[in-house]
């Protein structure tokens, strides 16, 4: 799965020419049969550039290489974005599930900002449908859900009263039977909870009925995560209608989640370790003195860093030309806070109007 952990392991990766394809891709027939038409078209741009700026020999290997990610794509499962990255050292392809630009990248390193505007504004979450035939996991951004085939699940009960007897000998007590053996299972159910978020380390809505809900809530180790229930028996539901249904719940559980970030800001601004200047940003991003950056959804800033790399000068849209020009500096910021630990949490556009858009909640 793509996450966080891989962008920053991409980040540390340093090779010439790195070469990065994103695009759009469709979930469904028959907008999906477009997709390998589009990638097909990305490579022959990737490869031309290659060729013609670094050598037709010189990059075969990589073209090669670059070629039979392509091919060896199933678009008949295709999410909503897709990404390749190919190096010298490191190829690999990804399927996730929010919108990504069509664009061809080439330089020294691989191209991740656009991965990570695209993870950061449109936060993601984990649903858990505990049912007993079978549990399953679900990451969610927005309405639509991707079922998760990894970390033990699907995971299905099969003790007593399902795929096991139950003991009705003299003695016996069959509803007791039953209540061990759903603990056990909720047990290994949420075992497999913690290694999906170990991996995304999202906010948890749960989904079953009451008495699955009520059995999870009993052994869970990670009620932290847990940030809405919804009782009911829709384990009958197909992903994307169950997205439908679980949506409206999660936003407004993302909501309330949220509002701690002020109740952390006001804290961070009490004792000074809330700053807005956009320079003083700039620097304790760079510096690796960023806890949580809090932005404004549509928050950007072109700007050209000055030579001694501390300070920002606004560009107009349009003119970010040479290597010290970024087309929105707020990303830049983005990236430098996760590589040094921090994290990135966007609020509705208005919400930091006193601070300018932009505020950092730093650690010292």
């Amino acid at each position: 799965m793509f996450n966080l952990d891989t962008v920053k392991h991409l980040q540390t990766l340093t090779s010439r020419p790195s070469v990065t394809l994103t695009l759009p891709t469709h979930r469904t027939a028959p907008d999906n049969q477009k997709d390998p038409i589009r990638l097909g078209n990305l490579v022959k741009e990737a490869v031309n550039r290659l060729e013609t700026e670094f050598g037709k020999r010189e990059t075969a290997e990589l073209t090669a290489q670059l070629q039979e990610l392509a091919d060896g794509m199933d678009h008949e499962h295709n999410q909503s974005g897709l990404v390749l990255f190919v190096s010298k050292d490191y190829h690999n392809v990804f399927k996730v599930p929010y919108r990504l630009p069509e664009r061809v990248a080439i330089d020294d390193n691989f191209l991740t900002r656009d991965i990570v505007f695209a993870m950061n504004r449109s936060p993601l979450y984990w649903v858990l449908m505990l049912s007993e035939k079978p549990t399953r996991l679900y990451l969610g951004q927005r309405e639509e859900l991707t079922e998760v085939r990894d970390h033990g699940f699907p995971q299905e009960y099969s003790g007593p009263g399902a795929g096991s007897a139950v003991n009705s000998g003299i003695g016996a007590n069959p509803s007791q039977q039953k209540d061990r053996a759903l603990e056990a299972f909720m047990r290994d159910v949420d075992a497999s909870l913690l290694n999906a978020v170990q991996e995304g380390p999202f906010p948890v809505l749960l989904v079953g009925l009451p008495q699955n809900l009520s059995a999870f809530r009993e052994v869970t180790k990670h009620a932290d995560f847990i940030m809405r229930e919804m009782p009911g028996g829709y384990d009958s539901l197909n992903a994307h209608e169950l997205g439908e249904l679980v949506w409206p719940e999660a936003r407004a559980a993302l909501r309330e989640r949220r509002r701690v970030i002020f109740e952390q800001l006001e804290t961070a601004r009490g004792q000074n370790r809330a700053v807005s200047d956009l320079n003083e940003a700039w620097q304790a991003a760079i510096d690796g003195r960023v806890d949580v950056m809090v932005v404004e959804e549509s928050m950007s800033y072109p700007a050209q860093v000055s030579p001694d790399g501390r300070s920002l000068t606004a560009l107009p849209t349009g003119k970010e030309e040479g290597a010290d020009a970024y087309a929105d500096a707020v990303d830049e910021m983005m990236e430098a806070v996760m590589q040094h630990g921090g994290r990135a949490v966007f609020v509705e556009d208005g919400e930091l109007k006193e601070y300018g858009g932009l505020v950092m909640l730093t650690r010292y």
